[in-house]
């Protein structure tokens, strides 16, 4: 099986080894923070996150209680989170294919490169990081599907980058569902097609993370919020999951899809759950509102779940998929993840009793398409770069 989002937890010296000993400071690094009492990420003297927090997959700190925390420093962390040797042999051991690889901080946290003072500083960590990932994947070939990161805001060295990197080996770019929470235009201006023909003629996908918004709003408390520990994260849960049915609708009415009709998204680590409400909302709408007339350059023919159905793809890993989720979204786009090595992710200790807490009634044969099949069409060039055969493996 092909596991559609998975993350890599990026390594202390990530940055510090491959950018200007010059810029000092100006340069990702972490340290140890006594206020905290864990090692965090640093942008000069401005703390970012913890470094080893979702290194989650194995962390025992605190038995079955989680509250949000997670290892403090790298040694508490399990090496298959951080190390390609220690993750293929984590992979081998559960029954992974492959794993497409997320960040954790540049390309999941947009909000400190979008907004940092050097632009220069912060496109050089956002190539380096493309870089870090070629280097960690070309260990294990056939094992690792890298997700590009860009630099968004700046589309020039976005379609730069992407050209710089189209043949290398990457599944596809990362990038925001919700630039305008990060003061740029909204997803539907023309000033990002550039950025979309890039993709569409090099043959990646567009991934849209959740949380790839501004989702420090999502998670502002009030004073008088008694919520917290555990509880506050199973609430903040669902507020970012859905904040991508927002993202997904804006792309759905852009016209983006009708303009580029070749280019596939996904939505990635938010479920599938809404989508039907939403494709359903979209379309009553749109026939109601005359909007195939009205606006027939921007969709012709086509309904908004027609759009989806032909070029968008969902992943899930708790919901419990049945034959209605299939009839309204189409299979095509269905996608399974685990999320590893973050906390939301296993809900139980093995990949085949995840895959029954959620496939229990669905087909061996719709099984392989989700498993199988449909993230590699959607990773084809992928895959091919690393000579896998995007043919379903027969057990030898």
């Amino acid at each position: 099986m092909i596991d559609t989002d998975t993350h890599l937890i990026e390594p202390a010296d990530l940055w510090t080894e491959r950018l200007p000993k010059a810029w000092g400071d100006d340069v990702l690094h972490v340290r140890w923070d006594d206020k905290s009492q864990q090692d965090l990420w640093f942008f000069g003297d401005q703390p970012l996150k913890s470094a080893w927090q979702w290194a989650n997959w194995g962390w025992t700190g605190k038995g079955e209680i989680h509250d949000g925390s997670g290892p403090t420093r790298l040694s508490e962390a399990h090496p298959a989170t951080y190390d390609p040797k220690a993750r293929v042999a984590f992979m081998d051991e559960q029954g992974f294919e492959m794993q497409v690889l997320y960040p954790n901080l540049a390309g999941f946290d947009w909000k400190p490169f979008v907004h940092h003072p050097n632009p220069e500083v912060a496109i050089a960590h956002l190539r380096a990081y493309n870089d870090f990932q070629l280097e960690w994947v070309e260990q294990f070939p056939g094992r690792f599907i890298p997700m590009m990161v860009v630099p968004y805001w700046d589309v020039k060295q976005t379609v730069a980058e992407i050209e710089r990197l189209a043949d290398a080996g990457f599944g596809g770019i990362v990038t925001t569902g919700a630039p305008h929470e990060h003061g740029q235009a909204p997803l539907g201006s023309r000033k990002w097609d550039p950025m979309w023909k890039a993709c569409e003629e090099a043959g990646l996908s567009v991934s849209f993370h959740t949380a790839s918004g501004d989702f420090r709003q999502l998670m502002e408390r009030h004073e008088d919020d008694d919520v917290s520990g555990g509880a506050l994260v199973v609430r903040d849960g669902p507020h970012i999951y859905l904040a991508n049915a927002n993202h997904v609708c804006d792309l759905l009415m852009s016209g983006i899809m009708h303009r580029f009709p070749t280019l596939q998204f996904a939505s990635v680590e938010s479920g599938i759950g809404w989508a039907p409400f939403v494709l359903e909302a979209l379309d009553k709408r749109f026939e109601k509102n005359g909007v195939a007339k009205s606006h027939h350059d921007a969709f012709g023919d086509m309904l908004p779940s027609d759009y989806f159905k032909r070029q968008m793809s969902v992943n899930f890993w708790f919901e419990e998929l049945d034959q209605f989720h299939i009839d309204k979204l189409g299979l095509r786009g269905i996608l399974f993840e685990t999320d590893f090595p973050h906390p939301t992710g296993y809900h139980r200790p093995t990949l085949d009793e995840n895959i029954e807490l959620v496939m229990g009634s669905i087909s061996e044969e719709i099984r392989r398409q989700i498993l199988w099949e449909n993230p590699a069409r959607l990773y084809a060039k992928a895959l091919a770069k690393q000579g896998v055969n995007p043919e379903y493996p027969v057990p030898a």
